[in-house]
């Protein structure tokens, strides 16, 4: 009884020590990341350090409206003025639009964030060391949950200690540490907010919208012009303000139609409803058609007797009364 007591000990505190130490371990290798490369960050992963997928599209309207390659009229639609790309979003940019106003800008807007040039964007980052990858952030969930698995084993192994007056003083530590690794938890588990930072990539996104002249919201002196002022501080920030950045504020407030699922269900709901209440229609009519006939047939007999024939007129009567209702009463009237 008391090796089994020991062997219980053991296993619940390995349980909630190991798991909450590989976390932290995890957790302090993910946000270092692989050693930032040299250079600085272009116009477009700044962009998307500051905004995500949006704000890189929106810098690429930005500029290639402010150099003259793209127009923007007051419905907001696009024209292409010029088809000359400096990098692989523009050209996915340029492959939605004409020469002719032909393209909702509100729509670009949309598809555009779920290009795989954005994705580029996205991997140059992590390449670069400012962004998590995928695998890393993988293998940060996945400790985080073992260190899920640990508490709850430790949990319940310290709690049928409590049940042992020579244990009691064992499981109430065990508790204690219990409780440590639930705050654990909550402040070293995996970032799920995008894009996912690395600590040097937080604090260039941090820093580069304060200090330097990056941060400046005046587009003169902002040393990539309007579109550097939109990817640090948004559409609304550039001063003085451009018509095609009022047009970009309307198309980001504005929100594509989309279908449905209860929307489609319902329709075809109701299109079957009425398909089913014209066939019941139909039927009526032709059951209405039937009995008219009959009528008619029960009227040729009148020459046997008047009181026969006032009874069959007065069927007669009945039998219009109900063609009616289904919408064949012209047919018993002759």
């Amino acid at each position: 009884m008391t090796a089994g007591i020991v062997v219980l000990t053991v296993a619940m505190f390995l349980a909630l020590l190991a798991p909450s130490a590989w976390l932290t371990v995890t957790r302090k290798r993910t946000l270092a990341g692989p050693p930032p490369a040299p250079g600085e960050p272009e116009l477009l992963e700044v962009a998307y350090l500051r905004g995500g997928p949006a704000r890189v599209v929106d810098t690429a309207v930005a500029r290639m409206c402010e150099d003259g390659r793209v127009s923007v009229n007051s419905t907001g639609k696009l024209k292409v003025e010029r088809a000359s790309a400096d990098n692989a979003v523009e050209r996915a940019l340029l492959a939605r639009c004409g020469p002719d106003w032909g393209t909702a800008l509100y729509r670009l807007r949309v598809s555009l964030q779920f290009d795989a040039a954005v994705d580029g964007v996205r991997s140059s980052l992590v390449n670069r060391g400012l962004l998590i990858s995928a695998a890393a952030q993988q293998r940060w969930r996945r400790a985080a949950d073992v260190q899920v698995g640990g508490l709850v084993v430790g949990g319940v192994i310290a709690l049928g200690l409590l049940g042992m007056p020579a244990t009691l003083p064992v499981a109430l530590v065990a508790l204690v540490v219990l409780a440590g690794g639930v705050k654990l938890r909550m402040t070293h588990g995996p970032q799920e907010t995008k894009p996912g930072f690395t600590r040097h990539g937080r604090e260039f996104t941090d820093r580069i919208g304060t200090a330097g002249p990056w941060s400046v919201r005046t587009s003169a002196e902002h040393p990539e012009g309007v579109a550097g002022v939109v990817a640090v501080h948004d559409t609304i920030a550039p001063e003085p303000d451009q018509p095609y950045l009022h047009q970009l504020r309307l198309a980001i407030r504005t929100r594509p139609r989309t279908n449905s699922p209860a929307r489609t269900s319902k329709s075809a709901k109701s299109a079957k409803s009425s398909s089913s209440s014209s066939s019941s229609s139909t039927s009526c009519s032709s059951s209405s058609g039937y009995s008219c006939s009959s009528t008619s047939s029960c009227s040729s007999g009148s020459h046997h007797s008047g009181h026969s024939s006032h009874s069959s007129c007065s069927s007669h009567s009945s039998c219009s009364s109900s063609s009616s209702s289904c919408g064949g009463g012209s047919s018993c009237s002759s």
